[in-house]
């Protein structure tokens, strides 16, 4: 049965050797470029560039051509096409007035209009450079969250390689404990129910290794998906050391592209306070055009006029529609400072507790790799008193089973101190600046 158990193990893992290998520099580029989810903050973040330009265009003048074709018997239309073609006959027979004949017009209008003052134009120009700030904050923080979450996998994978390795070692152990096993019932001063029990621990350490290597998959595809990729599996170039997050452990200021955004758009929503407001003054603006009236082609150019007009307008009254929209933009300027102010602080508070787990972390580092120390060496010495026959199956196996607890806890505890630097960095914002500090300003 072990031997089974060892042939299904080699024929799982072997496949996983194959994978790509990538270091960590290249997994969180892939990921701040590839993911979905920061293409989409991206796009955002473009489509309010343009929405600035959009806002500042309502400066200029608005000029269009037009063309129109009136064809009507209307006594009155028909009257007015006579005057606009210059073609009006007076009569002093009322039918010719009242029965007009039909009469068409071609009319062909260039106009241009040009606001002089309107408040809605500078206050939607400062809100789409709000929103265009904020976007632009948006797409930053989406890029930390897709490198956290490619390092998160990274780490997943060494962690997941480090417990195979232990699950392995584990294996080695057990067939070796079998194998003293069988040789002292062989020679007579052991018993059978040692083998037996040993045997049971060697495949005890096999399904530990079949489990590790499915994890091992598992994680190197997780990694892939993170890294924005959609199918296969990646394996690490190198394990991560603590060094490389220790400066952002370090960090003790909060400086995240979220936090940044509510603080733009609680900014954005001042400004629509403020236009609110503005609501209640006139708007004055010009226009002008030119036109163009022929009785038979489009575009004809028999008879040509001009028009010039200025225009004040004041919304005197309208049904306190103003009122209520000024009192639905003051509880959104509210909603949005709470917003930004309650996200600073729960923001202070993950950027604290972070640096503290981290610490803790690295104290229960020291402590995992001082507690594999002393399991390594009980076990080696009741190793030694069991192959001199003075202790033991029982207790070699309890003490070969506490130094793989010891062994698995260090590894977890690696693990563990490592991601509790890089959290630390990125509850602080400073991941990608720590780790891709030539890109982190790149949209």
């Amino acid at each position: 049965m072990p031997f089974l158990i060892s042939a299904l193990f080699l024929c799982l893992s072997a496949p996983f050797a194959l994978a790509e290998t990538v270091d960590l520099q290249q997994a969180l580029r892939e990921a701040v470029a590839n993911r979905p989810f920061v293409q989409a903050a991206q796009g955002r973040a473009v489509a309010a560039k343009a929405a600035v330009g959009e806002a500042r265009s309502r400066y200029l003048p608005n000029v269009s051509l037009s063309e129109h074709l009136f064809w009507t018997d209307d006594p009155a239309w028909s009257m007015y096409i006579s005057l606009v073609q210059e073609d009006l006959k007076l009569s002093q027979d009322a039918g010719r007035y009242n029965f007009a004949p039909s009469r068409r017009d071609f009319e062909t209008r260039l106009s241009l209009e040009q606001p002089l003052y309107d408040p809605d134009i500078s206050l939607n120009l400062k809100r789409a450079r709000k929103g265009a700030e904020a976007a632009g904050y948006g797409a930053l923080w989406s890029r930390e969250e897709a490198a956290f979450a490619a390092f998160r996998a990274y780490l997943e994978v060494q962690r997941a390689s480090a417990a195979l390795a232990w699950a392995e070692s584990s294996r080695r152990e057990a067939a070796e404990t079998l194998r003293i096993a069988r040789e002292r019932q062989e020679a007579g001063v052991g018993l059978k129910a040692d083998a037996l029990r040993a045997g049971v621990r060697v495949s005890e350490s096999d399904r530990y290794a079949l489990t590790a290597a499915n994890d091992l998959h598992l994680a190197r595809r997780s990694l892939a998906l993170a890294m924005g990729r959609s199918e296969g599996v990646v394996d690490i170039a190198a394990p991560l050391s603590f060094e490389l997050f220790a400066s952002a452990a370090r960090e003790e200021a909060v400086a995240r592209s979220d936090l940044a955004a509510l603080a733009t758009e609680a900014g954005e929503a001042r400004l629509a306070h403020r236009q609110s407001r503005a609501a209640y003054l006139p708007r004055a603006g010009l226009s002008a055009s030119y036109s163009l009236h022929d009785s038979a082609v489009p575009f004809g150019t028999d008879v040509g006029s001009w028009t010039v007009r200025a225009q004040l307008h004041w919304d005197i009254f309208d049904g306190q529609r103003r009122s209520h929209a000024l009192a639905r933009a003051a509880a959104l300027r509210g909603a949005a400072e709470s917003r930004h102010l309650e996200a600073r602080r729960q923001a202070l508070y993950q950027a604290e507790e972070a640096r503290m787990r981290a610490e803790e972390a690295r104290a229960s580092l020291a402590l995992a790799r001082l507690a594999v120390s002393e399991a390594d060496e009980g076990h080696r010495l009741l190793l030694q008193r069991y192959e001199a026959g003075l202790s033991g199956l029982a207790d070699l196996l309890g003490v070969q089973t506490a130094l793989d607890r010891a062994r698995l806890d260090a590894v977890e505890a690696e693990a563990r101190y490592i991601l509790a630097l890089g959290n630390a960095g990125f509850q602080g914002g400073v991941f990608v600046h720590t780790l891709l500090a030539n890109q982190e300003d790149q949209p």
